[in-house]
């Protein structure tokens, strides 16, 4: 009788990708003579049985997958987990999927909910969601589960929701790592800030509110309280948040070390740079192209880094094993690595930088 094995077993035991063997399954060409060799050696040995009526039906069906997460420019986080999103897009093409992304503002709350509004109007198979606002996340969640539609979320987990898959780091351990790292590059009788960015809708991120919990149990830990300070920035604004950032640091004099609690450390390190206040170091999140800018020329000591490429590639991924296969997640929590990037390990990340 033969064995019930699954693409994905084939392709790990066959050291290739799931898409390979699928191409090589369905004889569809672009597969190097190594990879069709390794996978046919491997259905030999487990006496693999193809189903191709059955795949033929996956594989005519058209699948509408709606993405929806904050607009964002190419070598930004978002721009990142899109090219996730594409390249594995890219990787499993024998499969008839259609992207359609709802983007939104993560600055406005109102950009948010009008995206999330648009989503059932695509008649969607299955949801990609980028979840910045719990409340507008829940209730969206709720809209799908009333309709059975399938989602995904990558970047952070939301609460009272039951996605199929997420792929995020741990955001409460992410703070609670920058908080260690800053304290251990300032010295002992600094005080410390966090910065956050200002949202329209004044409701914070979810992510930058599980990073603050982590940031301050450290520090709590450590019975430091007392030296934590906080302030606010508005990406939308600079001019208002240079003078208002000038204003903080002006006021709070021992201050050694700031933590910027999303992917916009950038902004900060340059307001400081272009002031000629070059004694408080700074750390942040994410290998965007600004914040490479600001490791390599010294103005950003460390990036805390959640590798989004992988996440939105592992995103499509789950979505095609729903879809296709009824697949059950055994895991549905995914939690990605967190990398600490410095100026002397940068130059090791160039494969993740250019994904």
């Amino acid at each position: 009788m033969a064995k019930q094995v699954k693409i994905k077993d084939i392709a790990q035991m066959a050291g290739v990708s799931a898409g390979t063997v699928d191409r090589i399954l369905h004889n569809r060409g672009n597969v190097s003579r190594e990879s069709r060799e390794a996978v046919e050696r491997v259905l030999a040995e487990v006496d693999y049985k193809y189903n191709i009526h059955s795949s033929a039906i996956s594989l005519r069906k058209e699948y509408n997958i709606v993405i929806s997460i904050p607009t964002a420019n190419r070598g930004e986080y978002w721009g990142s987990i899109q090219t996730g999103i594409e390249h594995a897009t890219n990787e499993f093409s024998d499969i008839n999927i259609h992207c359609h992304y709802a983007f939104y503002n993560q600055f406005d709350i109102y950009s948010c909910k009008a995206a999330f509004d648009s989503i059932l109007d695509y008649d969607p198979d299955a949801v990609i969601i980028g979840p910045t606002f719990i409340e507008e996340t829940v209730s969206l969640c709720g809209r799908l589960d009333k309709e059975s539609v399938p989602y995904v979320f990558v970047d952070s987990v939301i609460d009272s929701t039951s996605p199929v898959a997420t792929f995020t780091t741990d955001q409460s351990a992410c703070g609670l790592l920058i908080g260690k790292l800053l304290h251990s590059i300032t010295p002992e009788d600094s005080e410390l800030a966090i910065f956050r960015t200002q949202r329209i809708g004044n409701r914070g991120a979810n992510n930058t509110v599980e990073r603050r919990k982590g940031f301050i149990e450290y520090f709590s830990n450590a019975g430091l309280s007392d030296k934590i300070l906080e302030s606010s920035f508005s990406v939308l604004n600079p001019e208002e948040s240079e003078s208002g950032v000038l204003d903080f640091i002006s006021r709070h004099k021992n201050i050694k070390g700031i933590a910027v609690m999303n992917s916009r450390g950038f902004i900060i390190s340059d307001i400081l740079g272009r002031n000629g206040i070059d004694k408080i170091k700074v750390v942040s999140f994410d290998l965007t192209s600004n914040n490479i800018r600001c490791i390599e020329n010294g103005s950003i000591s460390a990036l805390l880094c959640q590798r989004p490429e992988l996440q939105g590639f592992l995103s499509i991924k789950a979505v095609i094993r729903k879809l296709i296969y009824n697949h059950t997640e055994p895991i549905v929590h995914h939690t990605m690595p967190i990398d600490i990037i410095m100026k002397e390990n940068l130059p090791f990340y160039r494969e993740y930088i250019e994904f």
